[in-house]
């Protein structure tokens, strides 16, 4: 007859002693500190159900061989069902800690047998509709004795998120899911959370976190980790794959920059179906993955648009990515000191030929977007001139249609050029660090001079010279050069994503006062240095000088699409303010623009149906709902898709990602929108709520920028660099800051002081 107990250890093949004595194998492979351990066979259970005694007996004379009466030990289920990839059954069997003799293990052993048919697990099965039947094998382990003990995760178990989680207790860790532990967080090298507890030693959490993360590499996922320290040696109790709902998890990262702040229904609805197309169609050749859908891939809470990372990050996690890539790639995350890399496991050795694929049309994306940009201006301005002699609804609908099919590569470029330019800029800043170079030092002012069609920054200074003397003004010129200049940028307006937000075209005068009452700004003396003067060793600047001028090129590119992609969103408005002229004469709303407050799909049923239904009083709730949410700060994480609960206390500390060197201490001004330049004063800190061509305007009169959103490449922080003033982006609760609050902007290091509060 075969033992009921064996040691655990590398060599131990044992298939009948659960997944926790397997996972103990496994730590012990990967060689850290394990207590030394046994496991007592499921078969030892199937014999006491038929003969208690005979396998007591059993148990005794094997335990007799092992168990030291000077030692103590922890007695813990192992079950067949237990740790598994989809749950972990923690919490739902017996674990009995200090146990000493031969005796008191045995009956500990029974204990933990008899948890296998406790009510509470029946009903944890029932819930989770489990029909495995429950076989359960018992570790026997020696007890460390814990100075701290504790759990350790990989990644964050609720988010999915990047980061190492540290929680410890005093002693023993028998009540650690009971007592409020102590607590530390790690991403990438840099601490987001420590606890304020001195006496437990930083080393000592260093080096559980960088055990967890070497765990969970070879582990081959994200674990979960129980330690113990002992004075003087860091022990591993368990480990077991971090199992997590699959909820959605929305971020409002991304969306604060390309749809910001409040979204009305019909922006919201139509840029899902016009955006979340393309990218669910990226996302399913890359991943293979075709259950992901449109609907999935946002979420509108308190008409604000925000992202689901869940779906993304599981789609680069297969692809042996950082969950958070697609904020990487957008430089909206610090990475801190231990850089995220690429790593290749079997999974995604499988989707290679996928990936290979896929990579490869970004061959020859240059050259398509370039045949792109030749004709897709002229095609959109015929576009224009077609919807403007469209009279009836079934003439409108069509062009919206229309619409929508012609932007669909647009749409493509949109996506993947912005990825492409911070690519480049990623690789080009990790290249020049090397040789302790800092990009933002370097001159890029070529860069917009290569992008002037694109952009209205440079014929907006040229007219402000132009017409620099306020006394002997030609009004008949200024028309004209209005005219001029709001035919090749009209179509720009506060959110280049939100067609009800009035473009430039449709208020000349804004832009007349801003001429007439903006100085030109003299950019302040520069020590940035032009990349041909930067030394670097000869063997680096080949390829250097390579990505230099890709990254070049691609920034450029970046401004093009913009300037395409406005100009063709564009469109929307026209139409859907001509039908909503037409809903008005047929008494469904009560003014053109009350058509932005109905979602597309009850625009389409009106419109398809011709039914005369009365929407006013639907447009009239959801005014005021927007008008009672306005001013509410939410989350940056919001889980599920429940509305989350609104943050009203306002932050004492404001930190975001450095983007633009320098420093400077002066007066905060919020502007929350285009229309309140008046408002800003020479020498303030303009503080905006997100970033966009058409707040470029504002910069000459600004010494430092912040804004809520936004990364290295975001308009605000590439026009801050041009204007040699420090820009911090990313910074939450920014725009709560109240006008003439004095602070201090450190564009080096991303910190926001509050020098003094405004009326103080």
């Amino acid at each position: 007859m075969s033992k009921y107990i064996v040691e655990l250890n590398e060599s131990c093949r044992s298939n009948s002693i659960g997944n926790k004595a397997k996972n103990l194998i496994f730590l012990m492979k990967t060689r850290v500190n394990v207590p030394r351990s046994w496991a007592c066979d499921w078969v030892a259970q199937e014999s006491f159900i038929i003969d208690e005694s005979k396998t007591v007996d059993k148990l005794k004379s094997e335990l007799t061989n092992i168990i030291r009466p000077d030692i103590f030990y922890a007695v813990r289920s192992s079950a067949n069902t237990e740790d598994g990839d989809l749950y972990s059954f923690a919490g739902q069997f017996v674990s009995i800690l200090n146990i000493q003799g031969v005796d008191d293990v045995i009956r500990a052993i029974i204990k933990v047998w008899k948890s296998a048919s406790s009510p509470s697990l029946i009903n944890y099965m029932t819930d989770n509709n489990i029909n495995q039947a429950v076989k359960m094998g018992v570790i026997i382990q020696e007890m460390v004795h814990s100075v701290y003990s504790g759990v350790s995760f990989s990644k964050n178990p609720l988010t999915g998120l990047s980061e190492v989680i540290v929680e410890a207790n005093l002693g023993l860790g028998d009540n650690i899911h009971q007592s409020t532990p102590l607590r530390w967080v790690n991403k990438w090298g840099e601490w987001l959370e420590e606890s304020s507890y001195k006496d437990i030693s930083r080393d000592l959490i260093k080096e559980v976190v960088f055990k967890t993360k070497e765990i969970a590499k070879i582990y081959g996922s994200g674990v979960d980790i129980e330690w113990a320290f002992d004075g003087d040696k860091l022990y591993f109790l368990q480990v077991r794959k971090i199992t997590a709902a699959d909820v959605a998890i929305y971020s409002n990262r991304i969306s604060k920059e390309m749809l910001p702040g409040i979204i009305k229904p019909l922006v919201y609805s139509v840029n899902t179906t016009l955006i979340n197309y393309q990218w669910v169609d990226i996302l399913t050749r890359l991943a293979g993955n075709h259950s992901i859908t449109p609907e999935s891939l946002t979420g509108h809470f308190f008409y604000r648009a925000y992202f689901n990372m869940a779906t993304f990050g599981k789609v680069f996690e297969k692809l042996g990515m950082p969950y958070e890539s697609l904020e990487l790639m957008m430089g909206l995350e610090n990475e801190g000191s231990d850089k995220p890399k690429f790593h290749m496991g079997a999974k995604t050795i499988r989707l290679l030929p996928r990936f290979f694929t896929f990579f490869l049309s970004f061959i020859r994306v240059e050259s398509q977007f370039n045949r792109l940009v030749s004709k897709k201006v002229g095609e959109f301005r015929l576009s224009n001139e077609a919807i403007q002699k469209s009279s009836s609804i079934e003439q409108l609908w069509q062009q919206i249609q229309s619409i929508f099919e012609d932007m669909k590569p647009v749409v493509y470029f949109n996506i993947i050029l912005p990825l492409f330019a911070m690519m480049y800029i990623k690789l080009l800043t990790s290249r020049l660090q090397k040789s302790s170079i800092d990009i933002r030092n370097i001159d890029l002012s070529h860069i917009r001079t290569n992008a002037l069609e694109y952009s209205p920054h440079t014929a907006l200074q040229s007219l402000n010279s132009k017409y620099s003397n306020r006394d002997s003004i030609n009004h008949e010129d200024l028309d004209q050069d209005i005219i001029q200049f709001l035919d090749q940028f009209g179509h720009f307006s506060d959110s280049g994503n939100d067609f009800s937000s009035k473009p430039w075209r449709e208020d000349p005068q804004l832009i007349k006062r801003m001429i007439e009452t903006t100085a030109t700004h003299k950019s302040e003396s520069s020590d940035k240095v032009h990349y041909k003067d930067v030394r670097l060793p000869w063997i680096q600047r080949w390829f250097t000088s390579i990505l230099f001028r890709r990254t070049s090129r691609f920034a450029v590119h970046r401004e093009a699409i913009s300037y395409i992609y406005t100009y063709g969103y564009g469109r929307f408005r026209t139409c859907f303010l001509k039908i909503g002229e037409l809903f008005v004469k047929s008494d469904i709303i009560e003014q053109p623009e009350d058509i932005f407050y109905l979602y597309y799909d009850e625009v389409r049923n009106i419109v398809e149906t011709g039914l005369n239904t009365k929407m006013q009083q639907i447009i009239d709730d959801r005014k005021q709902q927007i008008e009672l949410v306005k001013d509410v700060t939410l989350p940056e994480l919001i889980f599920g898709n429940q509305q989350p609960p609104v943050i009203n206390e306002e932050l004492q500390e404001y930190r975001g990602i450095p983007t633009s060197l320098g420093t400077y201490t002066g007066e905060a001004r919020v502007l929350m929108g285009l229309s309140e330049f008046e408002k800003l004063k020479h020498g303030d800190i303009l503080i905006i709520p997100y970033s966009d061509v058409g707040w470029t305007p504002l910069f000459s009169k600004a010494k430092a920028v912040i804004s809520e959103s936004g990364g290295m490449l975001s308009h605000s922080s590439i026009i801050a660099r041009e204007y040699h003033i420090p820009a911090v982006v990313s910074v939450k609760g920014a725009c709560n800051i109240k006008d003439g609050t004095i602070l201090t902007v450190n564009g080096y290091t991303g910190q926001i002081e509050v020098v003094k509060k405004a009326g103080d």
